[in-house]
């Protein structure tokens, strides 16, 4: 995958990926982007008001010949829209994310995918959950130059925070969705023949869940990502939650919590809840990805995997029971399957999967757990 750049909310300027730093740099900006992605990291939280998520408007005397308008909008509730028009070409097309559910956060991606030469785009836009894909094909999208691909990511519109844009990403390729959560593969993952790295594990090994229960290992989904948005890796401490070493992780990749503390302020058994719920805490640090303050450094990229287990079970990672990877559905949408990171596996192979049982808490009720563990 060539990432060619990046840019979160957060910081000044645009960061180029660390594979691609030269290209990038050195690409005059008249160069035609005839395929990529532009992928963002959002929050779909209702209570943010619409606006300007991308926008690049250019009339024709400012752009010697080569006038263009592309933007992404995102509407009150869960909507985007992508207005993309030029001389010969108006694209005007709004995505709806299904609405949530206690199961899921407000965390979403959305991409916008074009092929100029197949005269073939897409929309796709993906909740946490991962589950529900929403797509859209586009008809005939005109390619990108390089120099308005910099602009759409320097310069971010006002709006954009407000509206819930955390990152947006370039690629060079057809980004596929991928799911929001994901392990660090060296992980440790408990098997009946002990501890295992995670991007070891294969078709048809065993592990093991908090039940000792030996269930097979499907598929193993891996993907190299830019280190932003709802993939900067975080790190949860040990020995806090059963940890045996310090796990790294997705910001929204689900754990799974037990205990007389739980049982007590919840009412449950167990509950679920994300590292990203307790940032903030002594729990949950940023991992050491971008050590640097300078606004010019690269972004690095993360490997980050995760497990398909046939009925959504939970595994043993570093000591701790997380959630593995959450389908629903999936393969009955041919859309939204072939817009998945699972395109390439055979669809015969994939799961339906239930949503898991244990309830995920909002983020104060998980921040309340966490302090409670710490003390």
């Amino acid at each position: 995958m060539s990432w060619l750049a990046t840019r979160s909310i957060e910081r000044a300027s645009i960061a180029v990926a660390v594979t691609e730093r030269e290209t990038c740099l050195n690409a005059p900006d008249d160069i035609l982007m005839t395929r990529g992605s532009l992928c963002l990291d959002l929050s779909l939280d209702e209570a943010r008001p619409s606006g300007d998520l991308l926008l690049l408007d250019r009339s024709v005397d400012d752009c010697e010949g080569w006038p263009l308008l592309l933007r992404l909008r995102r509407n009150l509730g869960r909507g985007v829209t992508l207005t993309l028009s030029q001389p010969g070409c108006h694209l005007d097309q709004r995505i709806l994310a299904p609405n949530p559910s206690g199961s899921e956060s407000n965390a979403a991606r959305l991409i916008y995918s074009w092929d100029s030469l197949a005269r073939w785009g897409r929309l796709a836009l993906m909740t946490a959950s991962g589950g529900t894909i929403a797509t859209a094909d586009l008809q005939a999208p005109p390619p990108l130059r390089i120099g308005d691909a910099r602009t759409l990511l320097a310069a971010l519109p006002a709006s954009a925070e407000a509206c819930g844009l955390l990152s947006v990403s370039l690629s060079s390729e057809i980004v596929q969705m991928a799911p929001l959560g994901g392990l660090e593969p060296h992980t440790k993952v408990a098997t009946p023949d002990g501890n295992i790295p995670l991007g070891q594990l294969q078709r048809g090994d065993l592990v093991l869940t908090p039940e000792g229960e030996a269930v097979p290992v499907l598929h193993r989904l891996d993907r190299r990502v830019p280190a932003i948005g709802h993939d900067t890796p975080l790190r949860l401490r040990a020995p806090f939650f059963g940890l045996t070493d310090d796990l790294l992780l997705a910001p929204q990749q689900p754990l799974v919590v037990s205990g007389t503390d739980v049982d007590y302020l919840f009412g449950r058994p167990d509950v679920r809840l994300t590292a990203a719920m307790m940032l903030g805490t002594a729990l949950v640090t940023q991992a050491d990805t971008d050590p640097t303050d300078d606004p010019q450094a690269p972004f690095p990229l993360v490997d980050l995997a995760q497990l398909i287990l046939p009925r959504h079970e939970r595994f043993i990672a570093a000591g701790t029971a997380v959630e593995s990877l959450y389908l629903g559905r999936l393969r009955r949408n041919r859309a939204a399957y072939d817009a998945s990171a699972l395109t390439h596996l055979d669809r015969n192979t994939i799961p339906e999967h239930a949503v898991d049982p244990a309830p995920l808490l909002r983020s104060f009720d998980a921040a309340v757990l966490a302090e409670r563990r710490i003390a």
